[in-house]
């Protein structure tokens, strides 16, 4: 470390125990000079102070095999311990690459299993087989239109269809019309010439505000009736068609029922106007 040369020669009249530091101050760093220990700033100072200390020289010439053996160990102490310290980062390295890997395996692991319950649990579950259809031994035969027995059909367009639609008038005036269009359906449907069954089904569905079905029933009582019955039939076809929003086919009946100058020209009249004034007819 530093510079080196002989030691001073002794000058006339002193003896090296007379030789003093020429400066106490930045004699003291002589032994962290030579181990290389100052910074850079002192280390500059103490070798000026060298050039003009006789007493540092030699003191520095003196320690100097003892300084070397004390770089020597001061390095192999330094390089034990960087070894020392290279170690234990090799080894913290394995150990938490270690321990890195067994968390990753880890994660991998459980996100596999969870991967295979999620679709596991969302995959359907094998329908149940349905069994096989048993097909019937003898296909049942097609039947006429109701499901009336042929017997019930042969009493009905007997003494009973005149008993039904006295039932039916009956339900009609007591404001049961549900009850009138259950007793009229199946007679209209058995005896289409009945032109009563047809008349008190169509002012049946008229009460409950169902006049689109009311058109039909009432068209055939117009075609299967004469005079007065006729004439009624015809009327309350007109309001059907009125309150059907069919205003053209209701003015047309009105127009024939005036015309006729029969029974029913006064309440024709009177719907007229109701319909030419408000478009429909109440």
């Amino acid at each position: 470390m530093g510079w080196r040369c002989s030691p001073p020669r002794e000058e006339a009249g002193m003896s090296a125990n007379d030789v003093k530091c020429t400066d106490p101050r930045l004699g003291r760093l002589l032994a962290q000079y030579e181990l290389g220990l100052l910074p850079e700033r002192e280390r500059e100072a103490f070798a000026n102070h060298l050039l003009h200390c006789d007493f540092c020289h030699a003191e520095l010439y003196a320690l100097e095999p003892i300084m070397d053996r004390l770089r020597a160990k001061r390095e192999a102490a330094l390089a034990s311990r960087r070894r020392a310290v290279l170690v234990k980062l090799l080894l913290a390295l394995r150990a938490n690459r270690g321990r890195a890997l067994r968390w990753t395996a880890s994660i991998l692991v459980a996100v596999s299993a969870g991967v295979t319950a999620f679709f596991w649990l969302r995959a359907p579950e094998k329908p149940p087989e349905t069994p096989p259809l048993a097909l019937p031994e003898k296909a049942p035969s097609p039947s006429s239109g109701s499901s009336l027995s042929a017997d019930r059909i042969a009493r009905l367009r007997s003494a009973e269809t005149t008993d039904a639609l006295e039932r039916a008038r009956s339900a009609y005036e007591k404001g049961d019309f549900v009850r009138a269009v259950e007793l009229l359906l199946p007679i209209a449907q058995l005896d289409p010439e009945n032109a009563e069954a047809h008349f008190w089904l169509g002012a049946s569905w008229l009460k409950l505000n169902r006049p689109q079905d009311a058109i039909a029933p009432l068209r055939r009582a117009a075609q299967l009736s004469v005079g007065v019955e006729r004439e009624r039939s015809r009327y309350y076809l007109a309001l059907a068609y009125a309150r059907a929003g069919h205003r053209e086919e209701a003015l047309r009946e009105l127009e024939a029922l005036i015309a006729e100058n029969g029974v029913y020209r006064p309440e024709a009249e009177q719907a007229k106007r109701q319909l030419l004034r408000s478009g429909t007819v109440r």
